[in-house]
């Protein structure tokens, strides 16, 4: 028998690799701790385009595990654990180097929301005692850190959703006791409009419409899902444009915390077709009950912008609440994080659930992936990384920061999750974008080309664009994937290896919210790493 070439042994291994993964017998994912103690909880967690995280926690838990820098304390007397607070409770994490940095954040920003702007500013609204009504930001640049501005919010919101709309205004759906919406900025005069929709999905003893799923659809209206229900809203008329059926099984917002994604949406179709997917939750009295009922382990899908949508359910492998849903390059939905028994809130559930699971949206197939040995319950979060890996980190579902004689200590690893495609047997078929290839922007309704090199002959490319999400409790706030159209992949003849594709852009900023996306070339189903464009 011959000897195999290195190209043949690879595609081989390739193969083999994709058998067993189908088989569940083996694991080519991995999963590594990147900071043993970050000092700070991820509560919150966002990606900003200097490849750089802001995580941030609450403000009133007491002290954190990494001090503010230089001596720094903060004088707080509505503070209800440090009046004089030394302590950081927000960091950056610099994803070159895995170092943290301190930053300094003035009001409470317990279980609050945001989104990233245009200029990669982040933008963040509420939360909790002081900081109920207080708009915050912080910039993109190297020694930027957090910019206070109180009583900017029309009413304190806790536990509301933010989504990035076509004007780059915030729109802020809910929150306890809100049963409204506001903007940021607001136009002078502007204060809250009623939304009935909130009120009617309230639910005695448990609410269970607590961070509102919303989605920006590409007709320029908002998808809400609270409780069990959906509509969509004319925001800027307050007018509900349809109401959608009831997803089956029970609740799926906090407390009862299941996730949402929208799926991709493809320019195949002209950006046209929108389809939610939801998973997870918890039985219709789990949360008042108390006694650790099983979460669900349905999903349902709903494709919205059809004439009459119904929702098609399927079954996860395990049931899980305080899932994150994260859509992968590849287009595939990671699920991952939660718990099998309880709902969110502090010591509420048991049973973590380690294994992340992948959901192939195509073939619309579960896999259980490799698990994690480190607990992520109540306050964690995940977010995709422009290497295609996923930050993970938090979990506290303790009243402050306790770390010995509780079931489940407050968490201080960071991880990075490395699904199979990086698996360095999918090698000889993942795309390189060439350097300086990319424009670093581009404007709405035009195409732009990018070159990208590949041991084989390219097969089946795609082009995707990528919107990073503001994650927490159990919702990633303005996650959007795109797919683009592109021409033909032509061989540049000069450069072995090197192809170069025209690639047609966003046509409007309803499809895509002007910012930093992350641009991902995809051959045969692996994934480049991405990079950074800047759109609209």
């Amino acid at each position: 028998m011959g000897i195999l070439s290195k190209q043949k042994l690879s595609l081989c291994v390739l193969v083999f690799l994709s058998l067993i993964r189908f088989n569940n017998a083996s694991y080519p994912d991995s999963w590594q701790v990147i900071v043993p103690n970050g000092g700070v909880s991820a509560m919150h967690t966002v990606l900003l385009h200097t490849n750089k995280l802001v995580i941030f926690d609450r403000t009133d838990y007491g002290p954190s595990q990494i001090r503010l820098p230089d001596g720094t304390c903060r004088n707080d007397p509505n503070d209800l654990a440090l009046k004089v607070d030394c302590w950081a409770h927000s960091v950056e994490l610099d994803l070159a180097t895995n170092l943290v940095r301190p930053l300094e954040i003035l009001t409470d920003t317990w279980c609050s929301s945001g989104a990233v702007l245009s200029d990669g500013t982040l933008k963040q609204t509420g939360g909790w005692n002081d900081g109920g009504s207080t708009v915050r930001t912080i910039g993109d640049g190297p020694t930027d850190n957090w910019v206070e501005f109180q009583n900017q919010l029309a009413v304190n919101r806790w536990y509301s959703s933010d989504q990035l709309l076509p004007d780059q205004t915030i729109i802020i759906v809910g929150g306890r006791a809100q049963f409204n919406y506001e903007f940021v900025p607001r136009a002078t005069g502007q204060g809250t409009i009623k939304l009935p929709f909130l009120a009617a999905t309230d639910e005695a003893g448990a609410e269970n419409n607590l961070y509102p799923f919303t989605h920006l659809l590409p007709d320029g209206n908002l998808y809400i899902f609270a409780n069990r229900n959906s509509i969509l809203l004319n925001y800027k008329t307050g007018q509900v444009v349809r109401t959608y059926p009831q997803i089956p099984d029970g609740p799926r917002n906090y407390p009862s915390s299941g996730s949402s994604v929208m799926l991709p949406l493809s320019a195949a179709n002209g950006f046209t077709v929108a389809e939610i997917m939801i998973c997870g939750g918890a039985p219709v009295g789990a949360f008042q009950a108390g006694n650790f009922t099983t979460a669900l382990q349905s999903c349902g899908r709903l494709v919205v912008t059809e004439l009459t949508p119904q929702w098609v359910m399927s079954l996860m492998p395990m049931p899980r609440v305080m899932g994150d849903m994260l859509i992968l390059p590849t287009g595939e939905i990671l699920i991952i994080n939660g718990a099998q028994q309880g709902t969110a809130g502090w010591g509420n559930a048991k049973t973590p659930v380690l294994t992340p699971v992948l959901y192939n949206p195509t073939s619309r197939k579960f896999q259980v992936m490799r698990p994690t040995n480190i607990p992520r319950l109540y306050h964690s979060t995940a977010v995709v990384l422009p290497s295609g890996q996923v930050f993970v980190g938090g979990s506290n579902p303790n009243e402050g920061y306790v770390f010995t004689g509780v079931p489940f200590p407050t968490e201080l690893r960071y991880e990075k999750y490395r699904p199979y495609y990086l698996n360095a047997a999918y090698n000889p078929r993942r795309p390189t974008i060439v350097q300086g290839s990319l424009p670093k922007e581009v404007l709405y309704g035009t195409t732009f080309q990018v070159s990208f090199t590949v041991g084989q002959v390219p097969s089946a490319v795609v082009f995707r664009l990528y919107f990073p999400s503001f994650t927490t409790h159990t919702f990633s706030q303005n996650q959007r994937s795109l797919v683009l159209q592109a021409g033909a992949i032509v061989p540049r003849l000069a450069v072995p290896n090197q192809y170069t594709a025209t690639v047609s852009g966003c046509p409007n900023a309803v499809i895509c919210p002007a910012g930093y996306y992350l641009f991902t070339v995809i051959n045969f189903g692996t994934p480049s790493a991405s990079v950074w464009i800047h759109i609209g």
